[in-house]
């Protein structure tokens, strides 16, 4: 029997996860442990989780206790996510079977990540929000080589990079949901990194405690929203009226200028009042023109 192992620390440091292959003499079947031994509560306790399938992909929630496992043989590769529950057991929450994808990337903030399959699996792409473990989008950028999350979590770049394939070279902008948004093709494009963002002042349980409290600074923010569109929408009233009110006075002023200037227009037009179209009657002449509109001919046929 021989061993490999190797290690996936979780972001924030409250858990390790010790993979470690082991193959028995004389068998060719590979069996992959899982030992998540949680770094903050004494003692270090340790659980298992064993795989009798190959590994393709293991990865931490960033800030979280959720991992994603990519496993089984192409074309039946699995994705499996697992919750570290507080009292240690670890427990699966879901598993999406027959996945193309050999790559597994968190979003920064957590709770969403993107299967993907890079490289020889045609840039498949799979949207997934781990809360309730539901595929959001599928998608595809093919040929892909690289994904990259930006920082905030809203937004995700697939790319194919001229080091990879001297090709189709673009990077495509993604929301978190799956929804493309841009397609930016640039001859031997290499790469794309985001700007990184400054560090949360707010502490772990200031953050905790805004979530907890979210829907009462959701209320005050609507209010806000509420008072600035109404605010907008006087500004565009108050803009309106005096619009009107302009129009109101040219208008009383050209009709003063207009009835000052009949007697003028009595004279030159030899005292023929045209103001009013019915002003003269009787000099009124009727005409009626005919238009020809079309012809038609229908034969009558054989009058034998």
């Amino acid at each position: 029997m021989w061993w490999t192992a190797s290690l996936h620390w979780q972001k924030q440091g409250d858990y390790l996860c010790v993979k470690v292959d082991r193959t028995a003499k004389g068998t060719l079947g590979v069996v992959a442990n899982f030992e998540i031994f949680r770094m903050r509560e004494k003692q270090v306790p340790v659980d298992v989780v064993e795989m009798k399938e190959s590994i393709i992909a293991f990865a931490w929630e960033p800030n979280g206790s959720k991992f994603a496992v990519l496993h089984g043989e192409s074309p039946r590769i699995n994705a499996s996510f697992y919750h570290v529950n507080n009292n240690g057991k670890i427990e699966l929450i879901k598993m999406f079977d027959k996945q193309q994808a050999n790559s597994i990337f968190w979003s920064p903030q957590g709770q969403f990540l993107v299967l993907a399959g890079l490289r020889s699996m045609n840039g498949a792409l799979a949207f997934v929000d781990t809360s309730d473990c539901t595929m959001m989008n599928f998608a595809e950028h093919y040929m892909a080589s690289d994904v990259e999350w930006d920082p905030t979590g809203r937004y995700v770049v697939t790319s194919v990079s001229w080091w990879s394939h001297k090709v189709d070279n673009a990077f495509w902008l993604w929301t978190f949901q799956g929804r493309l948004l841009q397609k930016n093709n640039k001859d031997r494009f290499c790469q794309l990194l985001w700007r990184p963002r400054p560090a949360i002042l707010l502490s772990q349980e200031e953050i905790k405690l805004i979530k907890k409290d979210l829907k009462k600074y959701s209320k005050i923010f609507e209010q806000k929203d509420r008072l600035s569109q109404s605010k907008a929408s006087k500004e565009l009233v108050d803009k309106r009226r005096t619009m009107m009110e302009d129009y109101h006075k040219y208008r009383e002023n050209a009709i003063q200028m207009y009835q000052e200037q009949r007697t003028l227009r009595l004279e030159l037009r030899g005292g023929v009042d045209t103001d009013e179209l019915d002003s003269n009657v009787e000099d009124w002449e009727e005409e009626t023109i005919e238009f020809f509109i079309n012809e038609e001919i229908i034969p009558l046929g054989d009058l034998e």
